[in-house]
């Protein structure tokens, strides 16, 4: 147990130490005493098939939310036709409140603004399964073309299934840790009435860092609508 204990030490430690690195070569702040984050043996580890699920219900729930904000949307048509999208991929049971709050009920334009930034949490989704090759620095929003494309040339679940290929978890905590400091610099500077550090994009590291928090369950609370990101 001890030995184990040391282990998973030792694992945080340099995982914290390679992020400080990346920080380093890319003029981010950072503070020494921010803690490590947990290691494998601590998370929960997320299959493949519910990852691709979660990612697939979020993304009908974005589209139906860009459509809303978009002057040539039409919320009533993308409603029934993301509908029809979600029996199809057999993803009903897996939409959050808020997902089903933007898919079916009235909503503030705020609200579905506030979905159409999910595109950055799912890019994460993507990311962990391997159809998106890297998280590239997070200073500009992701490639939504792609992000769409990744499902819309589907016919169900199990042909985007067929494209996924899951990352390790020491991959996914890794990003997990980078992330959480990347978090911090950009809520330090706001504190202090600053602008984010090193062009970094506040928005899209909050989305990635709700995404990856996700992924590893950080919180123990399983709510994709309320990720804990406390930096």
């Amino acid at each position: 147990m001890k030995n184990s204990n040391l282990n998973d030490a030792r694992e945080a430690q340099m995982r914290k130490e390679r992020s400080i690195e990346k920080l380093k070569l890319h003029n981010v702040p950072y503070i020494q005493h921010l803690p490590v984050i947990e290691t494998a043996s601590a998370v929960r580890i997320r299959t493949a098939e519910e990852i691709a699920q979660r990612a697939v219900a979020c993304l009908f729930a974005i589209q139906v939310s860009c459509d809303a904000v978009s002057e040539d949307g039409n919320l009533k048509e993308s409603r029934k036709f993301f509908g029809d999208k979600i029996a199809e991929f057999g993803v009903e049971g897996f939409l959050t409140h808020k997902e089903k709050r933007v898919l079916r009920e009235k909503c503030t334009n705020q609200e579905f603004v506030n979905m159409t930034w999910k595109y950055e949490a799912y890019w994460v989704l993507l990311w962990a399964l391997g159809i998106v090759e890297e998280l590239a620095f997070p200073d500009k929003e992701c490639d939504c073309d792609f992000a769409i494309n990744a499902v819309a040339d589907c016919d169900g679940i199990e042909a985007f299934m067929m494209k996924t290929k899951l990352r390790s978890i020491d991959e996914i905590l890794d990003e997990a840790d980078l992330i959480f400091r990347y978090n911090w610099a950009c809520v330090d500077e706001r504190i202090h009435g600053n602008e984010a550090p090193a062009g970094l994009s506040p928005d899209v590291v909050y989305e990635r860092h709700c995404g990856l928090n996700w992924l590893i369950d950080a919180d123990g609370a399983d709510n994709w609508d309320n990720v804990s990101t406390n930096t």
